[in-house]
């Protein structure tokens, strides 16, 4: 009865935990780094006093912020006039990074963090689809062919610069940075690596920038059949084993002159560059697009992974205060340990490690946990330990997904756990998600998934 009693507490407090350390979770996200938060917003005003002038500026400040945050999240917000909200009611706070005034005048730099909760009941009143999961960043190594051959990492490339001043003013849930190499890659990405998309090379690019993609931008001045000049651009994604993972479909741009080849046209890079992020964006955002017209449900296996793993080195009985094991190397020092489907609680604080007999033991023991049956063992049976922060981790994961509405505890047993989760959108955009934030989960059956270990 006390085990019983014991157990309902734990449960409680496991409870207790998860629902607080989600509100902090959520005040950190939606305020701090999350796709709510809006920075580096610059406004100067001139008016007929100061404070009429710091109040038009907070104003038009707000009003920037939210135009930013609806190109971010939403995938169609053309429908949206100024009178269809009221950017005043989703501000949580406005920050001033810096300002500066004189009688008339007031510039200002702010950060403006919008409240999740009122943005979302926007979308859903006005039935937009929208995507708030931010993407793993991707490396990006712009390579230029001109008539000379390739060119890459070159400052002073035109094509590598305009990449690295757009990629400093990014704005949306696709993160991207500038590849840097090193000298052993500057060495070998040579044009046939390029041509060919090396795996090896590329998974040694990824390694070094530590990110889970890259992304080979190149540009190139051709000429056609027809004798017209066109500058070509394409891009290329690889995942950080080097395999090809898509190609984003190229581009031709008519160039004015034949002669234009040896002098592209900044401007003409910048538009190619902007209409390659807008592609990735927009494909990023319809692969996790957030629809309030779309409910659905997934049923979830999750399995709890043996951790550590020895064998009895005597036999087992009743009357026995301690259980003498082959290594408890990889076992916590206390915890829950598990020999056929009995379960049994130790505690190996008390051993005295001067003492060699009790360096392989498992101490202060307790058994038949949770009403699990007391039998007796012999030596060389399988003691083994549970990771049990698997279960409660997964599902605080799962919680925190913002288009998550319910998750339902079906059942849990040693082996594992299933839950049910009611979300908004589509079971595609759920397991990107997940997959996002490190779960991985594959069919088990025709209605149910199972989280790979």
């Amino acid at each position: 009865m006390i085990i019983k009693y014991f157990k309902i507490i734990i449960i409680f407090i496991f409870e207790i935990i998860i629902i607080d350390t989600n509100a902090i979770a959520s005040i950190i996200d939606d305020c701090r780094n999350s796709s709510f938060f809006i920075q580096n917003i610059k406004v100067d005003i001139t008016k007929k006093n100061l404070l009429e002038a710091r109040s038009v500026a907070e104003k038009k400040a707000k009003n920037i912020a939210l135009s930013r945050l609806l190109s971010r999240l939403t995938l169609n917000n053309s429908i949206i006039t100024p009178e269809s909200y009221n950017e005043f009611d989703m501000v949580e706070y406005l920050k001033i990074n810096s300002e500066a005034n004189s009688n008339k005048r007031y510039k200002a730099d702010f950060d403006i963090c919008f409240n999740r909760e009122s943005v979302i009941n926007f979308f859903l009143k006005n039935k937009l689809q929208y995507a708030e999961t931010y993407r793993k960043p991707i490396s990006v190594l712009p390579i230029y062919r001109g008539p000379r051959g390739f060119i890459l990492w070159d400052p002073k490339d035109l094509w590598y610069s305009v990449w690295n001043d757009r990629l400093k003013t990014l704005d949306g849930l696709v993160k991207l940075k500038l590849a840097k190499g090193s000298l052993y890659l500057k060495r070998n990405m040579t044009t046939k690596v390029i041509l060919n998309s090396d795996e090896q090379i590329i998974k040694k690019l990824a390694n070094n920038e530590n990110t889970d993609s890259v992304l080979l931008v190149v540009a190139e001045p051709i000429m056609l059949n027809d004798g017209k000049t066109y500058l070509s651009t394409y891009a290329k994604l690889f995942d950080n084993s080097g395999k090809l993972k898509n190609v984003l479909p190229g581009n031709k741009t008519p160039l004015k002159t034949k002669t234009s080849i040896y002098n592209i046209e900044e401007r003409m890079f910048q538009d190619e560059v902007d209409n390659i992020l807008n592609s990735i964006e927009l494909n990023w955002k319809i692969d996790n697009v957030i629809d309030p017209n779309i409910s659905n449900r997934v049923d979830l296996w999750i399995p709890i992974p043996i951790s550590a793993s020895s064998t009895l080195t005597e036999p087992l009985i009743s009357s026995n205060k301690s259980i003498k094991v082959k290594s408890i190397v990889g076992f916590n020092k206390s915890g829950i340990i598990k020999i056929n489907d009995e379960l049994i609680s130790y505690n190996n604080n008390i051993i005295r490690r001067v003492d060699k007999n009790l360096s392989n033991s498992f101490e202060d023991i307790s058994r038949g946990l949770f009403d699990t049956k007391i039998k007796e063992y012999r030596k060389g049976d399988t003691v083994v330990q549970k990771n049990i922060d698997i279960w409660p981790l997964s599902i605080k994961i799962i919680r925190s997904l913002p288009f998550v509405k319910e998750v339902k505890v079906i059942s849990i047993a040693s082996s594992g756990g299933r839950i049910l989760v009611n979300f908004l959108g589509s079971k595609k955009t759920f397991f990107q998600a997940i997959f996002e934030k490190g779960l991985v989960f594959k069919n088990l059956n025709t209605s149910q998934y199972i989280l790979k270990n």
